[in-house]
């Protein structure tokens, strides 16, 4: 949906009474049934995957993608992984430099997958964030995903070899793409990494930017549509390592401004 289409919305209700205001066109659920206390259930709000998405993804990545889509049906991860691999490509495209492109698209298939090795617990806490900043209890679960990804990648690359092989070096490359695609600062500080790594990172964060993952984590994180876009755009050049990846920010976060206002506009007394 694009911005100008953004003009109705319909009421989202949490099992703990709360009711948010979300695109009509996004469906979003919660678990039917959680141990997670009913006022934290907003955190485990996802968006359901459809065989729609699966077009977004390169076809010839296709394979692959299902051979670790098992691995991504929780945190919306599945449909997160899909909506953003299109960008992995603009962003080669953009970045002066070395790229190897089927590193970039093999790790960000793979970079998530270690939430599927969590607890809805962890998974709840992990959301405890404002704008793009880490509240304490979503550190420890931001830091374990990576770690749990990492290990899960390279069981699942051992157990289905890709043809051609990966060498040696593009396979540390994918296992070190996905332990710091969720450490911007990091990556601006080791600035000998290779540019394939800090794409990994662009793209992933670019998701907070998309319509989708907007309107959902502004259920999510509790927080209204007009502070989640303030709190995005104060946080943004910290969030991405390269010059084209905040470039792309920036245009997506103008189109949610414009989503924003119509949301405005919708829920205003009349």
């Amino acid at each position: 949906m694009t911005a100008q289409q953004a003009a109705t919305f319909k009421a989202f209700g949490l099992p703990s009474g709360h009711q948010a205001w979300i695109p009509s066109d996004l469906t979003l659920q919660v678990p039917p049934s959680t141990a997670v206390a009913a006022d934290l259930v907003h955190f485990l709000a996802y968006i359901p995957w459809e065989p729609r998405y699966m077009e977004l993804v390169d076809p010839v990545y296709r394979d692959f993608f299902n051979v670790v889509l098992p691995y991504l049906h929780v945190r919306t991860t599945d449909v997160h992984v899909a909506t953003c691999l299109p960008f992995a490509r603009q962003l080669i495209q953009a970045n002066h430099g070395t790229v190897d492109e089927r590193v970039v698209h093999i790790a960000f298939i793979l970079h998530d997958s270690g939430w599927s090795q969590m607890s809805e617990q962890e998974i709840a806490d992990s959301l405890g964030v404002e704008g793009l900043a880490l509240s304490g209890a979503a550190v420890g679960p931001k830091a374990r995903h990576a770690e749990l990804g990492r290990e899960l990648a390279q069981r699942i690359l051992r157990e289905h070899p890709l043809e051609p092989p990966l060498t040696d070096e593009q396979r540390e490359m994918v296992y070190q793409a996905i332990f710091f695609h969720d450490k911007p600062e990091k990556l601006a500080a080791m600035g000998d990494l290779p540019l394939s790594i800090q794409i990994v990172c662009d793209t992933d964060h670019l998701w907070s930017f998309t319509h989708e993952n907007f309107w959902q984590d502004t259920v999510r994180k509790g927080v209204t549509p007009d502070m989640y876009l303030d709190n995005l755009g104060k946080d943004l050049d910290g969030y991405f390592v390269t010059d084209p990846g905040k470039g792309k920010a920036r245009q997506m976060l103008e189109a949610r401004r414009l989503e924003v206002e119509s949301w405005r506009n919708w829920v205003k007394p009349k």
